[in-house]
């Protein structure tokens, strides 16, 4: 007689249980909150954003232990040429602007921070806005906003953003990064300065809007030919950060009033999709 394999069933050892732990996401990080006098907007174009912020993660090392299971990326090689973020072209005649200090009257092209700013001077030195008439020098005191401007551009945000991105040659950079995916470079949760600014992005969006991470697949978050996904920045968000501006040294001595402090503007970029591309930037004339 041929012996025969059996394969036995205990239904004893049956049963159903649930477990007493869920997944969880790192609790990430709540935006900080600004303490301005005035907010200036720029517009940015979601596809621009989230090509530029981008991360991967370990899909087949499924732990908790390695702070390399995501990898973050800044490409930017992607970063528009005509994007220049010099905020003291920030516009403050728009909807989402606040606190100008003329709102009526007067052209856009004149109602960007740098026109704000000396007309917050003349408040201070002759009590009226209009006071900017009386300045001999409008001219080159716009002149040397936009000189401020861009330098707040160049070392502040796009030397930042450069200094971590996916073709970053900084030497000191180089102890808080990795090679990621392409031999490209990235960092990781290991670097938690907020100069990390694609961690910080994606910190914000797990501790305020986690739902976007529940389609990963490809559907929710594109993979494209980098092997990246694309940090999920949508339209209708802002990015926002902080841009003081100070007067000269004694510039109260023009008229002898007491001295005064500098003027504080959040420079919000907000994230606009394809269809909104009406909502342009102004063109500075000056």
């Amino acid at each position: 007689m041929t012996d025969v394999s059996v394969n036995f069933v205990i239904n004893a050892f049956s049963g159903e249980h649930t477990m007493s732990l869920a997944a969880s996401l790192d609790g990430g990080a709540a935006p900080s909150t600004l303490d301005v006098s005035a907010v200036a907007v720029y517009y940015i174009s979601e596809s621009d954003i989230r090509n530029v912020f981008r991360y991967d993660a370990d899909s087949y090392d499924v732990n908790d232990i390695s702070s390399t299971d995501i990898r973050y990326y800044t490409f930017m090689d992607q970063w528009p040429t005509d994007l220049l973020i010099n905020p003291v072209n920030g516009m403050m005649d728009k909807s989402q602007s606040l606190n100008a200090i003329l709102t009526t009257g007067v052209d856009a092209n004149k109602n960007l921070v740098k026109h704000d700013f000396l007309r917050y001077l003349a408040v201070k030195l002759f009590n009226t806005p209009q006071g900017v008439d009386l300045f001999n020098n409008e001219s080159a005191l716009l002149t040397n906003l936009n000189t401020v401007g861009n330098t707040s551009f160049q070392d502040d945000i796009s030397g930042t953003l450069w200094k971590y991105s996916t073709d970053s040659t900084d030497a000191d950079a180089s102890a808080n990064m990795i090679t990621g995916l392409n031999n490209k470079k990235a960092t990781t949760n290991d670097f938690t300065s907020e100069d990390n600014v694609t961690r910080e992005l994606f910190q914000q969006i797990l501790a305020n809007s986690p739902a976007r991470f529940s389609d990963i697949s490809g559907a929710g978050i594109a993979i494209d030919g980098t092997g990246t996904a694309y940090v999920p920045i949508n339209a209708g968000d802002s990015i926002s950060y902080k841009f003081t501006l100070h007067p000269a040294t004694n510039q109260n001595s023009l008229t002898g009033v007491d001295a005064f402090g500098g003027r504080s503007y959040q420079i919000k970029l907000l994230v606009v999709s394809a269809v909104e591309a009406p909502n342009t930037n102004t063109t500075p004339i000056d």
